[in-house]
């Protein structure tokens, strides 16, 4: 009884198999893989303002590009907010910082920046 069962299992699991074995059918290509994606996301900081950290934000989210980065920002301090960025040279192992920025109050807008003699884009920070 036993082989009997386990003959049953065996020919319903070649069974399930045969359409695989002489399928012509192939999966599409996909869009970007997720590691793909994932290393072109876009990058977030906030920050306080002074006057009122709590309800008043200074946001900033960039993505680097190969030769620019472009650093969107919106201000919701009522005062002007100074930011820089900073770069990574992976051949001399140094940090570079941008010039400070000045973001005026309640605006919001992007500043591009050149990075193309650096390879990467550490992040945002507050000047």
């Amino acid at each position: 009884m036993n082989t009997l069962r386990m003959g049953a299992k065996a020919t319903a699991l070649a069974v399930l198999a045969l359409p695989l074995l002489g399928s012509t059918a192939y999966a599409a290509p996909q869009a970007e893989t997720s590691a793909a994606a994932s290393s072109a996301a876009a990058v977030h900081t906030s920050w306080g303002c002074d006057n009122n950290p709590r309800v008043n934000r200074f946001n900033t989210s960039y993505t680097p590009g190969n030769n620019t980065v472009t650093v969107y920002y919106n201000n919701h301090c009522n005062h002007s907010v100074k930011y820089r960025v900073e770069f990574f040279d992976t051949k001399n192992q140094e940090n570079h910082m941008s010039a400070c920025v000045t973001a005026p109050a309640g605006k919001k807008s992007s500043k591009k920046f050149d990075k193309s003699v650096f390879d990467n884009v550490t992040g945002v920070w507050k000047c």
